[in-house]
């Protein structure tokens, strides 16, 4: 089902995932003193994350052993350089967190996404297929799933982080001789 319910994440999780999307960005992340507790401001794309200042340098530190990032302290603030593994520890929090938009209106179009995966990259291909499952795409063959709104870019992420991209294709089409039981599949799921 797409919309499982989310637990919360406990606020190491949230500064973790800060610190490696801020390092991701190239930010330094600077003390800001706000309503008398000093804490760390973080900005990332729109967001903007304040944490305890002890929080933050616990977690900091523990993704520093981790080998997820590289600090330097400086006057502003703390520098932090992420690295290879970091870089792959933040892909894999992206994915666990893909969801695929839904919007009001459907357009009367299926995005088709398509995949012919040689043998000797079935362990890739299997998990494909069950994040494909995951995220709520029906699957019209072993190697074709439908989906009704606009995914192209989440089914790119998706295929580049399996490092299957070469192989798959993203159509949209406006017909299709299955479209009753795509229409009925996603009514189910009340995506559509």
């Amino acid at each position: 089902m797409l919309a499982k319910s989310r637990r919360h994440k406990p606020i190491e999780e949230k500064i973790a995932e800060a610190i490696l999307a801020a390092a991701l960005g190239g930010l330094t992340i600077a003390v800001s003193p706000i309503a008398g507790v000093a804490g760390f401001l973080a900005v990332v794309g729109a967001g903007h994350y304040l944490f305890r200042k002890k929080l933050f340098a616990h977690e900091a530190r523990r993704l520093q052993k981790k080998g997820y990032v590289a600090l330097t302290k400086t006057e502003k603030g703390w520098i932090v350089k992420i690295l290879d593994k970091g870089r792959a520890r933040y892909k894999q929090i992206e994915m666990a967190n893909l969801r695929l938009p839904q919007t009001r209106e459907w357009d009367g179009k299926w995005r088709l996404f398509i995949f012919d995966i040689p043998e000797n990259q079935r362990g890739q291909r299997d998990y494909l297929r069950r994040k494909l499952k995951q995220l709520g795409l029906y699957n019209i063959q072993r190697s074709v799933f439908a989906y009704p709104y606009d995914c192209r870019g989440e089914l790119n992420f998706v295929a580049n982080y399996y490092n299957i991209a070469k192989y798959a294709t993203y159509a949209e089409v406006n017909y299709t001789d299955i479209d009753k039981e795509l229409k009925k599949h996603f009514q189910a799921l009340k995506i559509l």
